[in-house]
């Protein structure tokens, strides 16, 4: 049973994340318009769930790394949610710091799940930021290809995409840099 202790952390975001896309789909909302939520609806809860499958697909010894599943998990419940209450539209703000946000734990989530395999720590700091990096390109291209092309954004989308981008790099950096360190320590305290 203590294998199975935090699973309630992923578990618990993944089910409030499902709950949040299934009510955006069903109830709507001017928030939602043209943001491709019946892509989100199938999309999200693949994504959140590819980092566990392939763990268990790998048969990876010792307890699952719940935490690392959670942080991975986290960004797409925080994107629904922030949706959901309009923040995205109602506060200036918000769309930088999600992305920084977003993938500095979707991040630290990854290298979470790759540092006790990379030697030496250092390397953590470019793989998790360039990782990262390539995600957040990808999501970019995923976010034009399903409402900017299209949308009322469409406009202003090249400023907003390079920003979004660098944002998602930085915070990437951060959680490399969190990573090694935190990886660093834990090896310098099982030696003792």
């Amino acid at each position: 049973m203590a294998r199975h202790r935090g699973v309630w952390f992923p578990g618990l975001v993944l089910l409030a994340t499902l709950a949040l896309l299934v009510a955006a789909v069903v109830v709507g909302g001017p928030q939602f318009d043209d943001k491709g939520w019946g892509v989100r609806l199938v999309a999200y809860p693949a994504l959140m769930l590819v980092a566990p499958l392939v763990w268990a697909l790998a048969r990876r010894s010792g307890p699952p790394p719940y935490a690392a599943f959670g942080l991975i998990m986290l960004p797409f419940l925080s994107d629904t949610a922030a949706n959901w209450l309009d923040l995205f539209r109602s506060v200036g703000w918000w769309d930088d710091a999600s992305h920084f946000a977003h993938w500095a734990l979707l991040s630290a989530g990854l290298g979470l799940l790759v540092a006790p395999s990379v030697r030496p720590r250092w390397v953590l700091v470019p793989l998790v930021a360039g990782t990262g990096s390539v995600l957040a390109l990808a999501w970019e291209l995923g976010e034009y290809a399903l409402f900017i092309r299209t949308g009322k954004e469409a406009g202003g989308a090249y400023r907003d995409t390079l920003g979004d981008e660098t944002l998602g790099t930085l915070g990437s950096l951060l959680a490399g840099f969190v990573v090694a360190w935190w990886a660093t320590r834990r090896s310098v305290a099982s030696s003792r």
